[in-house]
């Protein structure tokens, strides 16, 4: 039964994140069952080894020791032991119940069989074109070194092909970049082929290479095998200089990249390929340096917003906006796209309440599947995780915004709670964890502290759409006002009573009444104390009463 669930389990996890209400509501059932499923098996563990602790202390007092668990020590049939072991097939029964309703479910879902993190909703994405924005803030350095990339003079080189990976996180402007740079008149005097190309999902070399060579030499390349593609590309490429966009690039596979490369390698010296990216894997295949695409400025943000808002530079026109455009500009952390789907949010309306709305709305603290729009990229990036990857990720959504982090502390999290293969030595356990670590960071999930190079956070966006894919099985509170004891929950909602797993509270000042809420959480695996600055020297202050009254109160 658990086979027919584990192999559609990648496609609901797809369709949940493309709006789609019934799929998230049976994969919420299938992943609560399957914690329930393991919460029996620790109880049921737990208290086997009880009984042969005391059954091995009982031999040790030369009395008999028990063969079964759930028989007294005399070999009799012992009550609590009975009703021990009731309580437990009612569990069974209650559980395989759930199960069946479950699998019944999922006939009328419509989900797909061995489904690999690509559903149709994942290709909603718009294709890239080669027109650029047409207006473009801020980026001036950055353009200025890639162009100098792109058309400088490297000195001691007779490379005949260079490779300019941009990388970046999903929305902070990879492709608008590149596609300033394919239009800037410089280009058309300095190469003399060029070509637009987004790849998006599939890394198809045919495809490719027939979108290249029509695009360049205007020929029909219908039912032509690659054989044949290759070779009319190669010989037109022949000793000129030329210019290629792969824009949105996914694929790893050194030997598709290479099969692609072939009829490249006869242009001339200087010829170039520029490949966007949000994945370093991507870049490692190529050989080449990135150029790493940082978030734009508050200020280059704002003037953006005011754009796509109001069709003006900025709010000179609008002083009653400024302030508060501002502010929704601050919390668009220097992704363009977010500024821009904002500004369509907003666009011509001019009414402060209406934006205020939009600087107060809720999803700011947690992204929910009604403001979509503001995560379409980071789902992608999220929707195109290995499933090992995904539940290490969601998982991170226990910790409140700008908390930084280590690597071995948050892999050491991990193998704490069982993401890991424990089958493995423990050596092997501590390098996959660093391996999955690293993989999160080179797909921009994780980055780099400004302040502590060996510390990571991240991005405001990531924390939001990990929250949203965890919903209630995450739980995130801060104390506002110590001395008043007054919690501030990102959700006061009475089903994380029911639902919550994970918790993390964050304060300098623990007191038993800050903790109350925990107490009441039914099936809390973890609770993470945590300080305001992650590199707080003076740590945690609580008192010896208050731990006891927190482990006692908590249900393990």
């Amino acid at each position: 039964m658990l086979e027919t669930i584990n192999i559609v389990l990648d496609d609901a996890e797809d369709k949940q994140l493309g709006e789609n209400r019934l799929v998230k509501s049976w994969l919420d059932d299938v992943r609560d069952l399957a914690y329930d499923m393991e919460d029996l098996l620790d109880e049921f563990m737990i208290e086997a080894a009880q009984v042969k602790s005391g059954a091995e202390s009982s031999t040790s007092k030369g009395q008999k020791k028990r063969l079964f668990p759930f028989f007294g020590q005399d070999g009799s049939s012992g009550s609590n032991s009975n009703l021990c072991l009731n309580l437990f097939e009612t569990k069974v029964q209650e559980i395989n119940g759930r199960l069946k309703k479950i699998i019944t479910r999922k006939a009328h879902l419509s989900l797909r069989e061995n489904a690999v993190g690509i559903s149709n909703h994942t290709n909603k994405r718009l294709q890239s074109t080669s027109l650029p924005e047409t207006r473009f803030f801020g980026r001036e350095k950055e353009e200025a070194e890639i162009l100098e990339l792109l058309i400088g003079e490297v000195e001691n080189s007779d490379a005949r092909l260079s490779i300019v990976p941009i990388v970046g996180m999903g929305g902070v402007g990879k492709t608008a970049m590149a596609q300033r740079l394919y239009n800037d008149p410089k280009m058309s005097s300095y190469f003399e082929r060029k070509a637009w190309v987004c790849v998006s999902d599939v890394f198809d070399v045919l495809h490719i290479t027939k979108t290249i060579l029509q695009l360049i030499t205007r020929l029909s390349c219908e039912g032509k095998d690659l054989n044949w593609l290759q070779v009319k590309l190669k010989d037109d490429l022949s000793e000129k200089k030329f210019l290629v966009v792969l824009d949105d690039v996914w694929n790893e596979k050194y030997g598709e990249w290479t099969s692609l490369l072939k009829p490249f390698e006869a242009g001339a010296k200087g010829s170039k390929i520029i490949i966007t990216t949000r994945n370093h894997s991507v870049v490692s295949i190529t050989g080449a340096s990135p150029y790493s695409l940082k978030e734009l400025s508050v200020d280059n943000c704002t003037d953006l917003l005011a754009y796509h808002a109001l069709e003006a530079r900025n709010f000179e026109r609008h002083p009653h906006l400024q302030i508060v455009g501002k502010k929704i500009a601050e919390k668009c952390r220097g992704l363009p796209l977010t500024a821009k789907i904002l500004g369509g949010l907003l666009r011509n309306k001019e009414n402060l309440d209406e934006w205020e709305d939009i600087l107060n709305n809720r999803m700011w603290d947690v992204a929910s599947a009604k403001n979509d729009e503001v995560l379409p990229a980071l789902k992608l990036s999220y929707v195109h995780l290995p499933s090992y990857l995904k539940r290490c990720f969601t998982y991170c959504a226990v910790f409140p915004k700008d908390y930084e982090f280590e690597r071995d502390e948050l892999v050491l999290l991990w193998i704490t709670e069982g993401f890991l293969d424990g089958r493995k030595a423990k050596e092997n356990i501590l390098r996959s964890g660093k391996k999955y670590f690293d993989e999160l960071v080179s797909r921009s999930f994780f980055q780099q502290s400004n302040i502590d190079t060996s510390k990571f956070l991240m991005h405001d966006l990531l924390n939001d759409l990990a929250k949203s894919i965890a919903d209630k099985t995450c739980f995130t509170s801060r104390e506002s006002r110590v001395e008043e004891s007054q919690v501030v929950s990102d959700e006061n909602d009475a089903t994380f009573k029911e639902k919550a797993r994970y918790a993390s509270f964050v304060s300098r000042y623990v007191t038993s009444k800050s903790l109350r809420a925990y107490a009441t959480m039914k099936v809390l695996r973890s609770l993470m104390l945590l300080t305001i600055q992650s590199n707080d020297k003076k740590g945690i202050f609580m008192s010896g009463k208050v731990l006891h009254d927190l482990l006692t109160n908590l249900k393990y």
